[in-house]
């Protein structure tokens, strides 16, 4: 059987606010992920990619939000 993936860029707008009480807004980009067609949807993916990133990045914050994001395919090198 074939594997059909897609390796994606994301880019994610998020507002974020940490335990001191500051709330800050931000654009996140660059963010790898790997689409596997048949395990969940493009939008899914991303949205969890972004989510991931945002959780392992900073730990220190009461809460955020993805307020929007898009993903790219990763151009092929050559």
């Amino acid at each position: 059987m074939m594997e059909r993936k897609t390796k994606l860029l994301v880019s994610a707008d998020i507002e974020i606010m940490f335990a001191s009480g500051e709330v800050h807004s931000c654009r996140l980009s660059d963010i790898p992920c790997t689409w596997e067609w048949d395990e969940m949807s493009r939008t899914a993916c991303e949205y969890w990619a972004a989510f991931e990133y945002i959780s392992n990045t900073w730990h220190n914050y009461d809460w955020f939000t993805i307020k929007s994001w898009t993903g790219s395919p990763v151009k092929k090198e050559g």
